[in-house]
């Protein structure tokens, strides 16, 4: 009888615990995501301990290279491949891998990456 006590007790406070956990991490993601304004959907998986963001949609827009700072490419792990850019204003969007400009673009940035690697 106290062993099917404790067990019960150990499990509603594991359950309370994990449930807290859970909304401290939404409340997080939902403040990084406030700070970040983004012009397309990203999304956060929130599965991993390392979030990894995935393109919903791609811009529209043709963006000129010389308004952005930086990119990375999504992970394999997501539906679509993607491209997020992080603009010179701190707005972040998705865009299509397999553009031209797009691609223009991320070599312009990789070449600018290591020319200040150099400098410094």
């Amino acid at each position: 009888m106290k062993v099917s006590v404790a067990a019960l007790s150990c499990l509603m406070l594991v359950t309370a615990l994990g449930s807290q956990a859970r909304v401290t991490k939404d409340a997080e993601t939902e403040f990084m995501m406030s700070k970040l304004p983004l012009e397309n959907p990203v999304l956060l998986d929130r599965f991993h301990a390392t979030s990894a963001d995935c393109c919903i949609s791609y811009t529209p827009r043709s963006i000129p290279c010389s308004l952005l700072e930086s990119y990375f490419e999504t992970n394999s792990e997501c539906s679509k491949p993607g491209v997020i850019f992080l603009t010179k204003k701190g707005r972040r969007f998705c865009a299509n891998p397999s553009d031209k400009q797009v691609q223009v673009c991320m070599r312009m940035l990789k070449l600018d990456t290591r020319i200040k690697t150099r400098k410094n």
